[in-house]
């Protein structure tokens, strides 16, 4: 058995945990045992004509059985291949150990289990393992599908003794037999009970960098920071220079303290300035923090270090844009572009962002425009609209747009919201309407549409258009929470249908119980309900998720009502520092005569 396991290691380091190539045709195992079924039916027919001297009677009553039992299994086999062809993976595996638990068989537990694996479906892999492991236990395969499954599965007493016997045998490599088991932990569901599992293992296995590293890896996968961080502290011990270790090690303090896990990697860089993969780590944390400057200089050091590496300098040039350092940023894009940067939508998303920023207004609209079509299309085009609306007028971006509309079908409802949005910001509250209005003509039960048209009539008052839109909106999503508070508020703001527009503004609660926009909706209807101190409750609740100027106009309000208006100034002061343009704040202080 140790001399097998070890070929095994050595031999079989499979990337992934059961093999689905089992030949060309993949499951083509089943080829194979349809054609022996036919030989054992054909084998039989011969049988009974060269057999003239035996009762036909008796030989005809069992051999009968055994063919139409034959028969019943090629069927199934074909049922099985059948639906592997046509990618129904469940069908086919579930046939197949059907087919297994009636012929019992090392070749068709092998294809049972491959695929099980390929409809991962781990209670079959599991039931065709322990089979195949039961039926072949020298096989090779077999013991590495039946190890992997059951530890997968948490089986992890049933293949202790597998794994121990494997980890004492000298015959082979002490790493490859530790890596090879550390993989196979690692897919276990119980990443604790794994962590646990591999410590037990290991434990008369000699102390070493790999262990101490492939524990620590462990234990960062069953989030034990702290185990995790003294692992990778022996292994630096072994190897003070590891960037693997330095990597964990950061990564599990990552978990306890972010600024702890960028003092460690700086540190480390101290000493081992060559680390390049510590130094990316590093700009990922920082940039991540938010802490640009300090990013700077290690992506400056990484693009000096590869000097053709386009991600690197286009990295460098979203830093630099943060810092406002444009010209520097655009010098940057361009170079990674002649590196042969491969998102061009992105760079080209970004030369435009810069050139607005330096307020080359015509250079960003031709870049926005060349965004193709994909992940950064809508906001480039969106920008673009802007950037025409505020340069050319209202006509020609309207023209632009519809233009758009007609030539990608496939982004109309988003063209004609962008019209809406112009129209809107032009002071064009009519046509701000219509141009929804006209497109769901073309498209009557778009969401979006039906949302964005409910907004447009709100801003006429026609709140009969917006109900009936949010309430169609509902019928179709009824689970959009979005729709079911903007009608709450709605019915809570402009009208006394207060018991109404509660029922609705619970439902969104439900849907999205922390949204601040939500809790502050809930908060205003037990203002309008004259229930204040749960008005001010739930208001102070969401004016803390989100800092936004009318939540602390609501707030105020209901601070006032009951009395505190010292508190209500101080809500409304504050905001107004911070948001001093925004009108509904502005209305409502001037409203109750505060200065």
């Amino acid at each position: 058995m140790k001399i097998l396991l070890s070929l095994f290691i050595s031999t079989l380091l499979y990337t992934s945990p059961i093999s689905a190539d089992t030949g060309p045709g993949g499951l083509g195992g089943c080829d194979r045992c349809v054609q022996s079924l036919r030989s054992d039916i054909h084998g039989y027919q011969i049988a009974q004509k060269d057999e003239e001297s035996i009762p036909v009677r008796d030989v005809r009553r069992g051999d009968a059985r055994n063919v139409a039992f034959r028969s019943e299994l090629m069927y199934k086999f074909l049922i099985a291949e059948f639906a592997r062809h046509n990618k129904l993976y469940d069908l086919s595996a579930e046939t197949l150990v059907e087919i297994l638990r009636n012929e019992e068989r090392a070749d068709i537990a092998e294809m049972a289990a491959d695929a099980a694996n390929v409809a991962r479906r781990l209670d079959l892999a599991l039931e065709a393992a322990k089979i195949w492991f039961r039926l072949d236990p020298d096989s090779i395969k077999a013991r590495f599908v039946y190890l992997t499954v059951v530890i997968s599965n948490n089986e992890f007493m049933v293949a202790r003794p597998l794994v121990e016997d494997f980890l004492s045998n000298n015959e082979s490599e002490p790493d490859k037999k530790l890596q090879y088991v550390s993989e196979l932990v690692a897919r276990a569901q119980d990443r604790d009970g794994g962590y646990r599992f591999l410590l037990e293992v290991t434990q008369q296995t000699p102390g070493s960098f790999l262990k101490s590293l492939l524990l620590g890896q462990s234990a960062w996968r069953a989030g034990l920071a702290q185990d995790a961080i003294a692992r990778a502290d022996e292994a630096l011990v072994y190897k003070p220079r590891s960037e693997d270790a330095a990597l964990l090690k950061a990564s599990a303090l990552r978990q306890v303290d972010g600024e702890r896990s960028i003092r460690f990697l700086s540190e480390f860089l101290d000493s081992h300035p060559d680390a390049n993969g510590v130094r990316t780590s590093v700009v990922a944390d920082l940039i991540r923090e938010e802490r640009y400057e300090e990013a700077i200089p290690h992506l400056q050091h990484l693009a000096r270090e590869d000097a053709s590496n386009a991600n690197i300098r286009f990295t460098l040039a979203l830093v630099l844009f943060e810092v406002g350092e444009f010209e520097e940023s655009k010098a940057r894009v361009h170079r990674a572009l002649s590196l042969g940067y491969e998102d061009r939508a992105s760079a080209y998303f970004q030369l435009g962002l810069i050139d607005e920023e330096l307020d080359e207004l015509p250079a960003a609209a031709n870049w926005f425009s060349s965004v193709p079509k994909g992940v950064r299309y809508i906001e480039a085009q969106t920008r673009l609209a802007k950037i025409k609306f505020a340069t050319e007028g209202l006509e020609p971006t309207v023209a632009y747009l519809n233009q758009r509309a007609n030539e990608t079908p496939e982004y109309l409802v988003f063209f004609v919201e962008l019209q809406g949005m112009i129209y809107r910001e032009a002071g064009k509250l009519d046509e701000y309407f219509t141009v929804l209005d006209e497109g769901l003509e073309s498209t009557p039960d778009d969401p979006s549409l039906l949302y964005s048209s409910a907004m447009a009539a709100e801003q006429l008052g026609r709140l009969d258009i917006l109900e009936l839109r949010l309430r169609r909106l509902i019928e179709l999503q009824p689970d959009n929470a979005q729709a079911y508070n903007a009608l709450g508020y709605t019915l809570a703001d402009k009208t006394d249908r207060f018991d109404e527009a509660k029922t609705l503004l619970v439902r969104a609660l439900e849907l999205s119980p922390d949204d601040p926009v939500y809790i502050d909706s809930m908060g205003w209807i037990e203002f309008k309900l004259k229930d204040y101190d749960e008005s001010i409750s739930l208001l102070q609740r969401a004016y803390e998720l989100e800092r936004h100027p009318e939540i602390a106009a609501h707030l105020g309000e209901a601070l006032w009502a009951q009395g505190r208006e010292v508190e209500a100034k101080s809500v409304w002061t504050g905001a107004l520092d911070q948001f001093p343009d925004n009108d509904v704040l502005l209305e409502t202080v001037e409203r109750y005569g505060v200065d």
